[in-house]
């Protein structure tokens, strides 16, 4: 039972949701799960890049026909413009060919933010040398069995809360390299659309949902190292603390049951702080 009490107390304390971080934060998606990444690659190579190639046919006419309007008398300005327009067709075609170095190049770029932010931080909830639960071995052991059992019953309630809030946060981190591996089976489309003045939106709202979706696993890291710190800070039992352990969760199941609850506002603030560095709604 000692231990089982112990569990639960890591697991409210943000143990739970910390120890899922090593595996869905920290790789980026053609390492994590090779096999999807090479079918995201595979799906755009045979589906996608086909159809982009008649998307930039299409831009590439609509581009010149707007530009040509432009074209008056002067014969010079009018092959300085179609010149440019040319270049600028040329820089896109090169782009499109090699659309997987710049999905790459944001989840290098996230990796090297990562490696930067775990070198400084933990993600681990610690205290003064171990979880919550950790923290509290010498008292829980101290209160007996049915001490342990009355426990059991206070904690339940906050822990289910806390496992529920780390299944949600489990499936937002999922759904993030799903979005991941269904934007790179479209990594060349975008750049078709940057041709284009009234289609260049297109292209530029799917990289910032790229950049914005690859740096979320920095900004969920930093949100839930300070969560931990943050909950066990506030529900730590204090060093000169004389009460039992029973008496102790009754005075702080509040506090208890805010650390579930402030996991799924860790979700929302990581999303809103992923949006403001790299755009979009």
């Amino acid at each position: 039972m000692e231990d089982f009490i112990v569990a639960m107390l890591n697991m409210i304390g943000g143990g739970g949701a910390g120890s899922i971080t090593a595996g869905l934060l920290s790789q980026a998606p053609e390492t994590w799960n090779p096999a999807l990444y090479q079918l995201a690659v595979n799906v755009h190579g045979v589906a996608v890049k086909p159809l982009t190639s008649v998307v930039l046919a299409v831009m590439f006419t609509l581009e010149l026909a707007r530009n040509s309007t432009r074209i008056e008398a002067d014969r010079d300005l009018g092959v300085k413009i179609v010149a440019g327009t040319m270049f600028k067709i040329a820089l896109v075609f090169i782009a499109v060919q090699n659309a997987g170095l710049f999905i790459r190049m944001f989840n290098q770029a996230t990796q090297f933010l990562m490696q930067g932010v775990s070198s400084q931080m933990s993600y681990e909830a610690t205290g003064d040398g171990g979880q919550l639960g950790d923290l509290m071995r010498d008292q829980i052991r101290d209160a007996g069995v049915m001490g342990q059992a009355a426990l059991f019953f206070l904690l339940v309630i906050p822990w289910l809360l806390s496992q529920l809030a780390s299944v949600v946060f489990t499936v937002v981190l999922y759904v993030r390299f799903i979005e991941l591996y269904a934007l790179t089976a479209f990594q060349s489309l975008p750049f078709a659309f940057l041709v284009h003045e009234d289609t260049k939106a297109i292209g530029v709202g799917f990289f910032k949902s790229y950049a914005r979706t690859s740096v979320n696993a920095v900004c969920v890291f930093i949100c839930l190292v300070f969560y931990q710190r943050i909950v066990v800070d506030a529900v730590k039992i204090p060093n000169s603390a004389d009460k039992g352990m029973v008496a102790w969760v009754t005075g702080n199941f509040g506090n208890l049951m805010m650390a579930g609850i402030l996991l799924f506002f860790v979700i929302a603030v990581s999303q809103r702080v992923s949006r403001a560095i790299a755009g979009g709604e």
